[in-house]
């Protein structure tokens, strides 16, 4: 095959059947597999339309479970939290983490901030103190252009909020940034954010590039900043030591405490482990944040920049022991929305936000926050007691049987068997041949 005839064109216009078939000539898909393109189609036409708008050269449905976490106890209110997740035992450990501090009063949670942030990228030849000099007058006018584009925004206490000229040419020669904060209410607010820039854009390179003008202005881009620390969730929960009794397993409370703060020092202070603490932490989040149609892609990188942003990786978490006192925080930027988007058109986030009772996007934050602090207080608990194996594997052994073909009757007596005992794929897979050699 030439380089030119590996290239396909004009894949995008191919209905899906055409796409199928074209994957399927070009790499010998067999019918099984183009079944299983067709079976993952949603049966109401309606929907698989939808579906089908959502994404690019569609093929089928991809599938990932949602359950919910009961319990999940907010600022004094009890909601059932929606995730989709597809590894097992995130919303097992989620939901042992609610209900035990709901008895002790539940997660508390403020929202420090909801500002959101987009730049104007431009190059200007002529003096840094001329740029500066006229830019109150920019600044006027590029507002003034936005006004018809905010107005809407402004009457739900939305909008531009701050306009800065800021100087980045000791980095790279003639370059600098109008940087705009905005607050965009329940939105999402990304489409709004750009459209904003680029009109100020326009007004900027239209202002600065005439005879009157010392030098010349050309735009590289106009772009909202997926960087919002300033959209920042604080949450957290605290109870006396001994009352952390029920996760402390064998060991006495006290000692339990000691060791999760020292666990928790740990991640602020190596990378390697403060990476898996903060995933930890995105178990929660991310599937919250992905049941309603937010983008989990934005609020990862968001928040493993917030946590690098005083030069070194860190813990998203601390730990606190104060005499008696157990408190655990966590401090993370949430850019989020309940209005936009996938969050009312696509019918499962949709029902996502009539389960947790229609938020605002305030509300939601928190709530992400304290699904995010659940699943980590519960793994750092199992690393620092029992060890994270037990309880992942015994949620794990169901994948494995169904890796393995198990059938209902093997399963049963293999989670009858492994009750008690250590799981690993190895050791599943000799005790199902040796049931199956048994019965042969």
């Amino acid at each position: 095959m030439t380089k030119n005839e590996r290239i396909i064109s004009g894949f995008s216009k191919l209905n899906r059947s055409q796409r199928i078939d074209l994957i399927g000539d070009r790499l010998g898909l067999d019918e099984a597999s183009r079944l299983v393109l067709d079976n993952f189609l949603h049966q109401n036409p309606s929907t698989q339309a939808l579906f089908e708008e959502f994404s690019e050269n569609f093929l089928t449905n991809f599938f990932m479970p949602m359950g919910v976490v009961p319990n999940m106890v907010v600022n004094g209110k009890s909601y059932i939290v929606p995730m989709v997740i597809e590894e097992s035992s995130v919303i097992a450990a989620a939901a042992r983490a609610a209900k035990f501090w709901a008895s002790l009063g539940g997660f508390r949670a403020r929202v420090a901030g909801m500002v959101k942030k987009g730049q104007v990228h431009f190059t200007w030849s002529g003096k840094a103190e001329y740029l500066t000099k006229v830019f109150p007058v920019l600044k006027e006018k590029m507002l003034a252009a936005t006004e018809e584009l905010t107005s809407r925004m402004r009457q739900r206490n939305g909008g531009i909020i701050a306009v800065e000229l800021v100087d980045k040419t000791e980095g790279l020669e003639n370059y600098y940034q109008v940087d705009v904060s905005f607050e965009t209410a329940d939105a999402m607010g990304a489409n709004f954010i750009n459209s904003c820039l680029e009109t100020m854009a326009a007004v900027l390179v239209d202002e600065l590039n005439n005879p009157e003008r010392k030098g010349e202005a050309s735009v590289i881009m106009s772009i909202l900043s997926n960087y919002t620390p300033d959209s920042l969730v604080e949450c957290w929960v605290e109870c006396d030591i001994n009352e952390l009794a029920p996760f402390s397993g064998k060991l006495k409370p006290e000692e339990f405490a000691r060791k999760f703060e020292m666990a928790g020092s740990i991640a602020q202070l190596d990378v390697s482990r403060a990476v898996t603490h903060n995933k930890g932490i995105y178990n929660g989040v991310d599937a919250v944040v992905l049941a309603t149609g937010n983008d989990w892609r934005a609020v990862e990188a968001c928040g493993h920049a917030f946590a690098a942003s005083n030069g070194n990786y860190r813990s998203l978490t601390f730990a606190q022991i104060d005499g008696n006192r157990f408190r655990y925080t966590l401090r993370l930027p949430l850019a989020l929305g309940t209005v936009g988007g996938l969050t009312k058109t696509h019918p499962v986030s949709k029902l996502a936000l009539e389960l947790l009772e229609n938020p605002n996007a305030e509300t939601l934050m928190m709530i992400a926050a304290a699904a995010g602090l659940a699943n980590n207080f519960a793994a750092v608990a199992s690393l620092t007691t029992v060890g994270i194996q037990q309880g992942h594997m015994k949620m794990h052994l169901t994948n494995i049987l169904n890796q393995l073909g198990a059938n209902t009757e093997e399963k049963s007596a293999c989670v009858q068997y492994f009750s008690d005992k250590n799981i690993a794929y190895a050791e599943v897979e000799k005790y199902l041949n040796q049931i199956r050699s048994a019965n042969a």
